[in-house]
């Protein structure tokens, strides 16, 4: 018997497990803890083998990410150091060959995003604060950062992100594995406890075969027969002695049937009590549910009224403000809606349109003083909507009682700023006329998109008109364009048609001379003779300067015909062009590169540049270098002398036309060509400039774009009048 009263204790930790086996038959309750117990170890050997793998596969995950990330780190070194993103780019983007890798993306040492890889645009990169040290498993993906160091300096981190659905179905795999190894061996541990239950299953069928029959017929003498000596017996002989102890118990179950009843009705009060509170609060919950449907059919009104006026934004801004008015009276359904501009110094505000629902009407032109209401327009400017539910009794639109709400009969007003780039244009007014109104937090937010939708109106006006002013402006510039065109063309023509006129009695003039210097000769004295010598000159100057007029304007109204020139061959070309005196020495001290331009036009640079170090040299042995150097988006070439050097206050004088600073008379001299120099240089985009120091010599430098100039090597050479 202790044995048996220790049996129940055992088990009293399962009482959820006997209510429901309580209902099944002894053999089915046998089959039932038979495979209870088998699946149980079963499953519970599953979930450790599926634990250990899943676990097994993240660390063999976290591995080979790790792997992936030194081999990425260790070819991004030279990239980070060099800041070739492109390189990096390239490097990350390799990441796309492993199915697993999401994104990769690669830090500057100071958290700069340097290089990315996502493999479509959903993934999203982690910021640089929210790296892990190390690895983590975020939101289904496996992210491992990994700093990158070189010469145990560090340069930059890698960042890869790889997607666990690998994991995931090599651990689904297992699963299946597993509940299919269970419902075999669960099969089995049927077919077995199904045959040997019947061992322990008979007798107690018996007892209870018998149990029902007491229970039926209330024969309470009957009696088991024994059973032996084991659990089943002692059951046995414990049923034949509760028999004899019914009869006893039979008074007292009536007693607490009785009992029992009562505690039914008591509890039966307290359901029907609990049933009402819940019926309160349903009733309660349909309430509310409809205050929200009304307020969701609200904003669904007032989107489509928005809706509807955002088709008008192509119209004018008064027909806007109109169908403004009107629509927001209709939805909001109050009497009155205004739209207010303050004046230009904003000591008035005046209404551009009213419109009232009662009769349908449009008013305007009426002007309020802001002096007048100081405490609604302190609101209005500092506040995003004014919505007084009772207008009369707000402080902010108390003062407006007397001289507004009171002869209109307005009891509630809801004002909105209409602004724009921060400032206060004007007011958007709705007034409701009758009782008290109460504004919604949906017909403020209402309100306040009105007002928005009319600054955004206003602000597409001026846009619209500084556009159309844009279009005038450029209709007018290409007008100008072409009369310069024209004029271009005709001062052109004028130019050649004038030089050759001016020409011909320069050539007339110049045989005249030669004709009575030849025929002359002997009747001419020395004095006759220089001043036929100095018209001589001055004929040949006129001439020479016409001819430089025709080249400086000539300069920019030919096509650029671009070409790929040598300077290695040009330079050696013009100095012979010049024929420079015996008494000056010429060096080109610098490799000269390649440039594309025009031939001719460097030619012009390189003769005017090389011509007045030789015309003004004032040394017995001249001195010219020609040299070139390379900066980052252009060349940069000089002309330098040791000749007399320029004055500082000269250095921008000297490259206008027509100026010189020796006189005419001493030295014969067009001055004009630094003039094409400048011109030329600058119309290539470059620039030219001079340095100078007077009695030491002058360097002229001018700077040429690469525009794919390949430098090409050359000794230094140096060449004289002799060459």
């Amino acid at each position: 018997m202790r044995e048996m009263e220790a049996t129940p204790e055992k088990g009293a930790g399962k009482g959820v497990a006997r209510s429901w086996m309580r209902s099944l038959s002894l053999k089915h309750k046998l089959i039932a803890v038979t495979m209870m117990t088998s699946v149980g170890a079963l499953l519970l050997a599953g979930v450790v083998f599926t634990a250990w793998e899943w676990v097994s596969l993240r660390r063999a995950m976290v591995r080979d990410l790790s792997t992936h990330a030194d081999i990425l780190a260790d070819n991004c070194k030279a990239a980070l150091a060099f800041d070739d993103a492109a390189d990096a780019n390239e490097i990350v983007c390799s990441m796309k060959s492993i199915p697993s890798v999401q994104a990769a993306c690669l830090y500057t040492d100071k958290g700069r995003p340097f290089a990315m890889y996502r493999r479509d645009g959903t993934v999203t990169i982690p910021p640089y604060e929210e790296l892990p040290d190390g690895h983590s498993f975020r939101n289904g993906l496996l992210i491992f950062a990994k700093p990158i160091r070189l010469d145990d300096e560090h340069i930059g981190t890698i960042c890869i992100s790889s997607s666990l659905d690998s994991v995931y179905a090599q651990l689904e795999h297992g699963i299946v594995v597993m509940i299919a190894v269970v419902m075999m061996a669960s099969l089995g541990a049927y077919l077995v406890s199904s045959r040997l239950q019947e061992v322990v299953s008979s007798p107690i069928l018996s007892l209870a075969c018998l149990a029902n029959f007491v229970s039926e017929k209330k024969q309470y003498t009957i009696r088991a027969e024994p059973h032996g000596n084991d659990e089943v017996g002692l059951l046995i002989e414990a049923f034949n002695e509760m028999l004899a102890q019914i009869e006893q118990r039979d008074s007292a179950l009536v007693q607490a049937n009785e009992q029992l009843e009562a505690r039914v009705a008591e509890r039966t009060a307290e359901l029907t009590a609990t049933n009402e509170k819940h019926t309160r609060e349903i009733a309660f919950r349909k309430r509310a549910e409809q205050v929200l449907k009304q307020r969701a059919e609200r904003i669904v009104h007032h989107q489509r009224t928005l809706v509807k006026l955002s088709k008008h934004n192509n119209d004018d801004l008064a027909s806007m403000i109109r169908t403004t008015t009107e629509e927001a009276a209709a939805t909001l359904g109050i009497d009155r809606v205004s739209v207010w501009f303050f004046d230009d110094d904003g000591t008035h505000m005046i209404c551009n349109d009213l419109f009232r629902r009662d009769c349908n009407a449009h008013e305007s032109g009426d002007r309020i003083a802001t002096s007048n209401w100081p405490n609604y327009f302190q609101a209005v400017e500092s506040s995003r909507i004014v919505a007084a539910n009772n207008a009369r009794q707000d402080p902010r639109t108390r003062e407006l009682t007397d001289s507004h709400l009171e002869p209109l009969g307005i009891t509630s007003l809801m004002d909105v700023p209409i602004r724009l780039h921060g400032k206060i244009y004007g007011v958007l007014r709705h007034e409701h006329v009758g009782p008290p109104k109460e504004w919604s937090l949906e017909e403020q937010d209402f309100a306040a998109s009105l007002a928005d939708m009319i600054a955004l109106q206003m602000e597409a006006n001026e846009r619209h008109k500084a556009e159309r002013a844009l279009a005038r402006v450029n209709e007018h510039l290409a007008e100008t364009v072409r009369e310069l065109r024209r004029s271009n063309k005709e001062l052109q023509d004028f130019a050649y048609v004038t030089a050759h006129d001016l020409k011909a009695p320069l050539r007339g003039i110049g045989t005249l001379t030669d004709w009575i210097t030849s025929d002359y000769a002997d009747k001419l004295d020395e004095q006759g003779q220089a001043h036929l010598d100095l018209l001589k000159g001055r004929v040949s100057r006129m001439s020479e300067l016409i001819d430089s007029i025709l080249h400086y304007s000539e300069i920019g109204r030919t096509s650029k015909c671009l070409e790929r020139v040598d300077l290695s061959t040009l330079v050696p070309e013009a100095i012979a062009q010049v024929a420079p005196p015996e008494t000056i020495q010429i060096t080109i001290e610098d490799a000269l590169p390649t440039v594309v331009f025009e031939r001719v036009r460097l030619v012009q640079v390189f003769q005017n540049l090389i011509g007045n170090a030789i015309k003004y040299m004032d040394k017995p042995q001249g001195q010219i270098r020609i040299g070139c150097s390379e900066q980052e988006q252009s060349w940069r070439f000089y002309v330098a002398d040791n000749g007399p050097g320029i004055d500082e206050k000269y250095f921008a004088k000297i490259f206008e036309m027509f100026q010189t600073l020796a006189r005419r008379d001493e030295l014969e001299s067009t001055g004009i060509g630094l003039a094409v120099v400048k011109k030329i240089i600058e119309l290539h985009g470059g620039e030219v400039w001079v340095e100078s120091t007077v009695g030491e010599g002058s360097t002229f430098f001018f700077t040429l774009p690469k525009q794919n100039a390949a430098v090409i090597p050359a000794s230094t050479q140096a060449i004289g009048a002799n060459d």
